[in-house]
């Protein structure tokens, strides 16, 4: 069995409901959004935007001048590498003497391109790009790459941005 249920409306109680509909919507702006503040979000000062800028700069000349002292002196006390492929190399020593074997091995020309930093309280990340060209020490053929690279960066208490975390990958 269908039930059918049948309103009449007439063109006044229209026109009334029209009439308050609109009243509501004007009387009742809407409401905008509150956009809560991230409390750790930090305005970066132009001296950090320098800091790291520089400490991006100094990577990139003790790669091409293969200075693992200097590339090691970039990174946290208890800073990582994380290598495409690879295990995770932890503490400024250990990444020293990994940079330095790579070095005993090769020369590098490396360029590096950032394409976005972010700030958040003590913390920053630098992403960006790379080209690496190798050049082996045993006369092998040299080999040129593209890739990605992200670096979290760590303010320290003295105020210095070091290295904390490093990872890249290479283009396909």
């Amino acid at each position: 069995m269908k039930y059918i249920t049948r309103v009449t409306e007439s063109p006044a109680i229209s026109l009334l409901a029209v009439l308050f509909v609109g009243l509501f919507t004007v009387a009742c702006p809407p409401v905008e959004e509150e956009v809560a503040e991230d409390q750790n979000a930090v305005e970066p000062s132009i001296g950090d935007e320098r800091a790291l800028n520089a400490l991006i700069a100094d990577f990139m000349v003790a790669l091409n001048t293969s200075d693992a002292d200097a590339m090691a002196a970039l990174y946290a006390t208890n800073g990582r590498r994380m290598p495409p492929n690879g295990l995770p190399i932890v503490g400024r020593e250990a990444i020293r003497q990994n940079i330095a074997q790579t070095f005993e091995s090769s020369d590098l020309e490396v360029q590096l391109q950032v394409e976005e930093t972010r700030f958040s309280g003590e913390l920053a990340y630098v992403q960006g790009t790379f080209a690496l060209g190798a050049t082996p020490k045993d006369g092998s053929p040299r080999t040129d790459s593209l890739g990605n690279w992200m670096r979290l960066m760590r303010r320290e208490p003295d105020g210095r941005w070091l290295v904390a975390y490093e990872l890249w990958n290479f283009e396909s």
